[in-house]
């Protein structure tokens, strides 16, 4: 049976699925019955709160207004009006009368006159009164750690004010003992989605912050919430929570209770469960048919992922014994031919590394020998063009031995044979030397050459010689894509746990895209098409190798026609 044919059969199973949507639709039509139930019992029990909170200091404040006239009143008269106030609710802990200029004339407490009387100028409960406006100030906590807040009427026609401290310890006691469901709470934010009153005390007098909490930024931005959006939240202390809130506009506040939403779709949780335990009853028997389908399909993809592996950690010697008579078999087949032909490509690779170099670095270092036995004029003085060509032909000479050199200890860093042979170096003097060998060849070409040496440098652990290597490269490098009267700048500065070198030129710069591609093996014609820096395609890749090899990183950060900055960074010591 083909492949093909085999899913086919296996979305044929896939007939439990309408089984499961059957059993999502019936969770859901349940969830949404019982939530909307669940909105309107919380929002009763919202409301009956708010009541109770208005009605409370809705009928304190209604005493104060009973006892408007009471600016007219002989002082004795006054006092005892005040402990009338003080009978007939037992909210209120203090009153008092304020005249005109703000001070006041007299303060009672449940027990007894306040000797040392105040001046309230720049007191809200002052300023609003005598205004002519009712004034409910924030709710405040006293050094006893009882809520409080101050209400206060003007008086006329004496333009006097009278102030009452109206204790909140009811309001709190309502919000700790009454019942939201099993876990739920209710609690009251001010505007500011500052908490005043919570069934733990602790939290008011900590002056909670509530204002993130997204039920509290619904309430100040006056979001309406129905049984149509009501949506989940996250408390404060991340649980998924469904919550209401109710204004109490004339207080600035706003009541809030919430119960954790598992508690609330717990019953739907149980239908639900129900409903998938006979769906994975009837829904068993097709699935462990299946699963002998899937099965055939799944272990030979695993077995050629997992030869995948080995190929990509260059183990190419792979056998498959994949029999399954249909496209798997094939695409095995196949695989193991591709991975014969990349062991054939491999083995071609290192003889081509072999033969160059061991078949031309030999008759290179013969030439090159030549050439400087002729340039030295041994067999006689050579005119200025044939100085000019020696010359030439001995430096391309050099070039390809750097050439085949990378090339070779490139092989051996990917092989992993490339033994390090680390000292510890002044990389500040390392650095120093390569300016002075090039600052000579720069001038010849009418550029400039600089050294920018930080403070502190350490003392580094490297293959010396290798390094030596990567900075000539990166100097060549530079050197050859600057312009004339072009700039280059050698940087080196310690950042802690590492030494970061730089090599900067004002060339024609790196597009975005190529950025990385420059440190890739012999792609030196895409460079060419894309007019990127060109050459064997060897020595950035060396660079990077060679860096690596020390545990460190290698860079560029460029933008095209401003130039280039080569960056690699080597570990020191901690």
């Amino acid at each position: 049976m083909s492949l093909r044919y085999k899913i086919i059969f296996l979305f044929i199973l896939a007939i439990v699925l309408p089984a499961l949507l059957l059993s999502i639709i019936l969770t859901s039509i349940s969830k949404k019955a019982l939530k909307n139930s669940i909105f309107y019992q919380q929002e009763e029990t919202l409301n009956r709160l708010s009541d109770r909170l208005t009605s409370q200091i809705n009928h304190n404040q209604q005493l104060l207004f009973v006892h408007k006239n009471i600016g007219r009143m002989p002082k004795a008269e006054q006092l005892l009006t005040a402990k009338e106030i003080f009978a007939q609710s037992e909210d209120f802990t203090e009153i008092a009368l304020l005249d005109k200029n703000a001070r006041e004339q007299w303060k009672l407490t449940r027990s007894g006159p306040v000797k040392n009387l105040a001046k309230r100028t720049t007191k809200p409960e002052f300023l609003e009164a005598y205004k002519g406006f009712e004034y409910i100030s924030p709710v405040y906590i006293s050094g006893q750690r009882s809520p409080y807040l101050i209400l206060s009427i003007p008086l006329s026609p004496a333009s006097s004010v009278l102030t009452a401290k109206l204790d909140l310890e009811k309001m709190w006691q309502w919000i700790k003992e009454i019942k939201v469901g099993q876990t739920g709470q209710a609690f009251v934010v001010d505007l500011k989605g500052n908490l005043i009153a919570h069934r733990d005390p602790e939290r008011v007098w900590m002056h909670s912050d509530f204002s993130n909490l997204p039920i509290v930024k619904d309430f100040i931005s006056y979001k309406q919430i129905n049984s149509e959006n009501w949506p989940e939240y996250k408390d404060e202390k991340g649980e998924t929570v469904v919550s209401l809130y109710r204004p109490l506009a004339k207080f600035g506040w706003a009541v809030i209770i919430q119960i954790p939403a598992r508690e609330v779709y717990l019953p739907v949780k149980r239908m639900y469960q129900s409903i998938l335990f006979w769906t994975f009853v009837w829904t068993s028997i097709f699935l462990v048919v299946g699963y002998r389908f899937v099965k055939r399909i799944i272990d030979p993809l695993e077995l050629l992922k997992s030869e995948a592996g080995k190929i990509s950690q260059g183990k190419l010697d792979i056998k498959l014994d994949i029999k399954t008579g249909d496209e798997i078999q094939e695409l095995a087949g196949s695989f193991e031919k591709m991975a014969l032909s990349l062991k054939e490509l491999e083995e071609l690779r290192q003889d081509l590394i072999s033969m160059i170099i061991h078949d031309l670095k030999s008759p290179l270092s013969g030439i090159m020998g030549g050439l400087d036995y002729l340039g030295s004029g041994l067999l006689g003085e050579l005119t200025p063009e044939q100085k000019r060509i020696v010359e030439i032909s001995n430096k391309s000479g050099q070039n390809l031995l750097i050439m085949i050199q990378n090339l070779l200890d490139i092989a051996k860093m990917e092989e992993g044979k490339l033994e390090l042979r680390k000292e510890k170096f002044d990389i500040a003097k390392i650095l120093l030397e390569r300016f002075n060998q090039f600052e000579p060849l720069v001038k010849s070409e009418n550029k400039t050459i600089s050294a920018d040496i930080g403070k502190d440098i350490p003392v580094i652990e490297i293959d010396g010689a290798l390094i030596e290597r990567v900075l000539n490269n990166l100097i060549s490098n530079a050197l050859h894509h600057t312009l004339k009267e072009g700039k280059i700048v050698l940087g080196l500065k310690n950042l802690d746990k590492f030494v970061e070198i730089s090599v900067t030129d004002n060339g024609s710069g790196i597009p975005e895209e190529y950025k990385d591609k420059i440190f890739e093996k012999f792609v030196q014609i895409e460079r060419k098409r894309v007019h990127l820096r060109t050459g064997a395609g060897l020595g950035l890749t060396f660079c990077k190798m060679a860096v690596e090899a020390h545990n460190g990183k290698i860079r560029v950060e460029s933008e095209p026609g401003k130039g280039s900055s080569f960056i690699l960074s080597l570990p020191s010591p901690t």
